[in-house]
C-alpha cells in the first residue's frame, strides 16, 4: 500500500520521547538494559542509541540527541512513509537518523531541531504530543 492511500484513512501520531539520547560507535554489544534504546551492528560497526547519561565503552559518539517515535502502527508492506517524513524534514533543513521496528518508525535528531521538528510534522497532521 502506498503512504499516500494510508494517510487518507490513518491518523497519524507521534510522541516526543523526554530523555536526551546519544548514538555511539562502541567496542562491542553492550548489555541490554532499561538505558538501552536500540542495538544495530553491521559487520563493521556496532551502534547503540542509549540515554545520554550512559556508561558505555564509546569510540564515537553524537549527543544530546531527541527521539520522536511514531505510534501509529505501519503496515509491513506501506510504501514511501519514511520518504514522507524524511522530506519533510529536509525541505526545513533538518537532519535526522532513522529507525524502523517491526511496525513502528523512530527519528532521531539533534536537542536543536526538535522545536522545528514538531512543528513541522503538526502542520503536516501528524497528533505530536
Amino acid at each position: 500500500m502506498r503512504f499516500e492511500e494510508f494517510n487518507k484513512e490513518a491518523e497519524l501520531r507521534a510522541t516526543v520521547r523526554e530523555k536526551e539520547y546519544a548514538i555511539a560507535k562502541v567496542r562491542s554489544v553492550p548489555k541490554m538494559g532499561p538505558k538501552i534504546f536500540a542495538v544495530m551492528t553491521d559487520g563493521h560497526e556496532i551502534s547503540v542509541v542509549a540515554e545520554a547519561d550512559h556508561e558505555l565503552d564509546v569510540l564515537e559518539e553524537e549527543k544530546p540527541l531527541r527521539i520522536i517515535s511514531f505510534e501509529t502502527a505501519m503496515p509491513f508492506d506501506l510504501i514511501g512513509f519514511l520518504a514522507y517524513i524524511t522530506k519533510l524534514l529536509a525541505d526545513h533543513n533538518i537532519s535526522l537518523f532513522a529507525i524502523s521496528a517491526f511496525s513502528t518508525d523512530h527519528i532521531l535528531m539533534k536537542e536543536m531541531f526538535l522545536e522545528k521538528a514538531v512543528q513541522v510534522l503538526r502542520d503536516a497532521n501528524v497528533k505530536v504530543e
